[in-house]
């Protein structure tokens, strides 16, 4: 995994929009083997996406088992906030993407289509103006969805759309890959254990932003950024962060970096 700056945007820049898709395409490669793997995979994903869509505030993807919504991956908590909020009223454009198969945006939640009303009231009262998502369709299954959130009105452009869908092709491709291995219901219950193990991550990414004095997102990068310098995996990191505070050596080691 390495560090890249944000695709210039073809409209800013004399650049071919295949080029560029075709270079995010490339970033977003792997061949996945285990469920470790695909969880790691997911977690790259939806920060990429953040980093490359202009306008993206917030990213998770939701993966359906038997029906039943989980969030494999997300960029912050919020993120998380937002998914629950979906999973607990039945309603959303993360469900209806992936039991539609069809792509859910909206422009400006402000202008109530009727589509979730509740949610749509829930996340106005939080800030959020306009969403995107997009089912993640692999062959002939459909596991879930790649969802966007922004604070802006109409945030995602034509661009912003072809990104995703390459982004969502490449999760769908793997989520699939993988459980023709192990089959779904191991997989949720592996999403699961992966989730629960975040919590550690999010202790670490806490730690970062009081010692630094920058916002969450800023936070996890400078976890990424080290986990690839030392070549540990970043949960692995965290716990020596958390432990870093406990100990009272933490500021050495990463408030600096």
């Amino acid at each position: 995994m390495t560090d890249t700056l944000a695709l210039p945007h073809p409209e800013d820049e004399d650049t071919d929009a295949a080029v560029l898709l075709e270079r995010f395409s490339q970033e977003l490669a792997g061949v996945l083997e285990s469920m470790e793997e695909l969880s790691d995979y997911l977690e790259r994903v939806v920060h990429a996406v953040r980093r490359h869509v202009d306008g993206c505030d917030e990213v998770g993807v939701t993966i359906l088992s038997n029906d039943r919504p989980h969030t494999a991956a997300y960029t912050t908590v919020q993120t998380l906030e937002i998914d629950a909020a979906q999973y607990a009223l039945d309603e959303g454009p993360c469900l209806d993407a992936a039991r539609s198969r069809r792509e859910q945006m909206v422009p400006d939640l402000c202008t109530d289509d009727g589509r979730w009303p509740i949610f749509a009231e829930v996340s106005r009262r939080d800030g959020m103006r306009s969403l995107f998502a997009v089912p993640l369709v692999s062959g002939d299954e459909c596991v879930g969805a790649l969802n966007l959130y922004a604070w802006a009105t109409d945030a995602f452009d034509g661009f912003d759309a072809a990104l995703v869908r390459v982004a969502a092709a490449r999760c769908a491709d793997a989520v699939v890959a993988v459980t023709a291995l192990d089959g779904m219901r191991r997989l949720a219950g592996q999403l699961e254990q992966a989730m629960a193990s975040r919590a550690v991550i999010e202790q670490a990414k806490g730690v970062i932003m009081a010692l630094r004095g920058i916002p969450e997102h800023d936070a996890f990068q400078v976890l990424r950024k080290t986990s690839q310098d030392r070549n540990v995996k970043v949960r692995v990191l965290a716990e020596q962060v958390v432990r870093g505070v406990l100990s009272g050596t933490a500021g050495a080691d990463l408030s600096e970096r």
